[in-house]
């Protein structure tokens, strides 16, 4: 398969008709766009066109695939389609997929309200002729199985192969099976089965041994064993429904969360917000008993200072043994003999009295010897470490209230974060029940496999019983030959199986290990068993990588698949193209240049979206067709023009 051409019209930002071709001849297209623009929307239109699926890692509905502008402008129950095409040659002919989704707006949304899908194949006079059955060509040309190799995703394609390592495996060996013809063998193993399970044709060869013998106990035994085997077949299927939908949960977890990222939900931001705001009133509350004992400090420290004050610096004294001058013993005696003061005024009682004490606040020594004490008095205070102590008060209450503010700040960023991280709060709620629901349904999945031990163990019995007395008895003859018939066949196609699954999966663990070796400076190697389970390991069995080395593991995983897949003759006569999303976003510039040159082997072609500059990386042989993605400033609405527009 060589894309020609890709048109698409009201796919989410490309609102309007546009169109893009492509390079056939092994050359590589390069479409830039800076982030934001629609590298990742045009990436997913590849898929959505062929499958019919979109993943996009973002707070949004993957089915509300219309562009957001125009929708806003329709009616209610007006309708807006979703179009894309993609034209392609197979095999000498040329085809084209057509798919368009219709959406009605609503009262409270724009809900999904048609799906057509169509592919075409153009005939010899060049009219389109529908083909019946388009769902299964597409799968026997480019596999559903296999998209994630055809259409890489550099962000999340690694992130799978680190999280999701055995599910890829599981679907790359699936896919791998059908495209080379092993899948038959695969239903021919399902379908002969064991004499345990009733549907299969050992388990229906079993029963019958008993159902068709004229032995009462053997009839008895057999009823025995369709009840066991009923619950046999229960048990297994409830295990199956157990584990794809514990599967789903996983997946839909490992997928909420690289939407998530780092993202809180409210519950938990309000949590952090408390316990900020209460570590603020506790610093509040420290700083403020800092306080206070710094007043009591200085209460206890001013009288202090002041006698110090005095004896440092002292005020001039009045002349030895006399008293300020207008104070004196004579004029209070003088006052408290007369009825009058020398102002004029009457004197009761009640003024003599005041005048009377008086006589009391009069110092008992003269001055010289008032100040002498004073001297002696404040030698005694310890000045120097009671100013320490008021240091030492202060200096922790700058530092609770350092720490108070320290908190207001995370307050404030916390609040913000609320603010951006509110839009995931949907997403944080599902996860959170997901989580709870993993939990409950690996609980159900051990009691299933529990039951179904047992139920096994009671199967097996009943045979073995079935088996002893159809021997005594000897009417089953036919049968047992039958069965050890179908064993032997089944033997043959599981011998095959393995060898052809490992014949394949070596091949790949070869191929993938040439191209690491040219790509990596770092020495790895590579084990991948008959499942396809890949391991990159050091000399000391080490696995963990950088996000780098991952990426490059991950191109080297691709690159093997796709040699694979064109060096097998019964696939030489197909083609698969490589549709490539930010393929170089964790590579430096040497490991990048050193992939560029490898890639073009890769697929017979080559289409990268991609924000860095490439064209010196690729021989300029090797580049084709170059496009922009142009975007407006809300990045809503985006066209694609040619040539490099970085």
């Amino acid at each position: 398969m060589k894309i020609l051409k890709l048109s698409f019209e009201n796919f989410r930002n490309f609102k309007d008709k546009g169109q893009i071709a492509f390079d056939t001849d092994g050359k590589v297209t390069i479409i830039y766009g800076i982030n934001g623009a629609g590298k990742t929307t045009l990436h997913q239109l590849f898929q959505w066109i062929i499958y019919g699926q979109v993943k996009f890692n973002k707070t949004t509905n993957n089915d509300a695939l219309y562009n957001l502008e125009k929708n806003h402008y329709l009616g209610l129950n007006e309708t807006t389609t979703v179009k894309g095409s993609i034209d392609f040659e197979h095999a000498g002919s040329i085809y084209s997929i057509n798919r368009a989704w219709t959406y009605t707006k609503k009262m409270t949304d724009t809900i999904l309200s048609e799906k057509k899908f169509s592919i075409n194949k153009k005939n010899d006079i060049n009219d389109w002729i529908p083909l019946d059955k388009p769902d299964e060509f597409i799968d026997q040309i480019l596999p559903k199985g296999l998209k994630d190799y055809f259409f890489f995703d550099g962000e999340n394609m690694i992130a799978d192969l680190k999280a999701k390592g055995k599910d890829s495996a599981d679907s790359l060996r699936k896919a791998l099976y059908i495209m080379l013809d092993l899948s038959i063998y695969d239903k021919a193993i399902d379908y002969i089965g064991d004499v345990n399970t009733k549907t299969t044709a050992l388990g229906t060869l079993q029963s019958a041994k008993a159902s068709n013998s004229s032995n009462d106990t053997l009839k008895d035994l057999g009823l025995q064993l369709t009840s066991a085997q009923e619950k046999y077949e229960i048990d297994k299927t409830a295990i199956e429904n157990i584990t794809k939908e514990l599967d789903t949960a996983k997946n839909t977890i490992t997928s909420l969360s690289v939407q998530i990222g780092s993202a809180k939900s409210q519950a938990d931001y309000e949590i952090e917000r408390k316990a900020c705001k209460q570590a603020s009133k506790d610093y509040e509350s420290y700083k403020n008993d800092e306080m206070v004992d710094f007043g009591k400090c200085l209460v206890d420290l001013l009288p202090k200072l002041a006698v110090r004050g005095v004896t440092v610096s002292p005020i001039e004294k009045e002349p030895s043994g006399k008293l300020p001058k207008g104070v004196g013993l004579p004029l209070i005696e003088a006052l408290l003999e007369s009825d009058k003061c020398i102002c004029g005024n009457p004197l009761t009682d009640k003024e003599k009295k005041i005048i009377s004490d008086l006589r009391f606040l009069l110092p008992p020594y003269d001055y010289d010897t008032m100040y002498d004490n004073l001297v002696t008095a404040a030698k005694k205070y310890d000045i120097q470490g009671s100013i320490e102590q008021l240091n030492s008060k202060i200096s922790k209450a700058n530092q609770f209230n350092y720490k108070m503010s320290e908190q207001e700040n995370k307050i404030i960023e916390i609040n913000k974060k609320m603010a951006t991280d509110k839009e995931y709060e949907s997403l944080i709620v599902k996860r959170i029940a997901l989580e709870n629901k993993e939990k409950e349904l690996t609980k159900n999945l051990l009691d299933a496999q529990g039951a179904v031990t047992k139920d096994e163990l009671l199967v097996k019995k009943l045979n073995k019983k079935i088996d002893e007395i159809s021997k005594v008895v000897g009417d089953n003859a036919a049968i047992d030959e039958r069965i050890e018939i179908l064993k032997s066949v089944k033997a043959y196609f599981v011998e095959k199986l393995n060898s052809k699954s490992n014949e394949y999966s070596n091949k790949l663990m070869l191929t993938i290990q040439d191209l690491l070796d040219k790509m990596l400076t770092a020495k790895r190697t590579v084990q991948l068993n008959s499942d396809f389970v890949l391991k990159v390991i050091d000399n000391y069995q080490d696995e963990s990588k950088s996000e780098g080395q991952f990426a490059t593991v991950s191109f080297a995983y691709i690159g093997g698949i796709l040699k694979l897949l064109k060096e097998e003759s019964l696939l030489n006569n197909k083609e698969y193209p490589l549709v490539l999303d930010a393929p170089f976003s964790k590579l430096g510039n040497e490991p990048r240049k050193k992939i560029a040159t490898i890639i073009p082997e890769f697929a017979p072609q080559i289409i990268i979206m991609t924000k860095d500059d490439l064209q010196d990386d690729f021989l300029p042989e090797k580049i084709g067709k170059i496009y922009t993605i142009v975007s407006n400033d809300q990045q809503n609405v985006a066209y694609i023009e040619e040539g490099a527009n970085l």
